[in-house]
């Protein structure tokens, strides 16, 4: 059975995945500038934004105004199942804000 750590570890990494997969969609390299602002400004990853996804709505919505909703239904596409999970969910109304 896998313990808790394991089991985060695995959310945040499928989290990041679905969010770079956004950016990168998004064009131009957008996940390299949201990356270097998030380190910058909360000294965390965008799997860490898993847990704070108060950062990465700043974040999105510093770089992009108001196209960060295009960028935050890219991701909620990218998260498909694993978005109906409750803690996902939670992140995802957050960025919905």
């Amino acid at each position: 059975m896998l313990d808790e750590k394991a089991v985060l570890a695995s959310k945040k990494a499928l989290f990041a995945m679905a969010v770079e997969d956004a950016l990168n969609e998004a064009g131009q390299p957008w996940n390299k500038i949201v990356a270097n602002e998030l380190l910058r400004k909360y000294r965390c990853s965008i799997s860490d934004c898993l847990e704070h996804p108060e950062y990465l709505k700043d974040v999105l919505n510093q770089i992009f105004g108001y196209a960060e909703i295009v960028v935050v239904a890219k991701i909620k596409k990218n998260l498909g199942e694993f978005g109906q999970e409750r803690s996902v969910g939670e992140v995802l109304k957050v960025l919905a804000k």
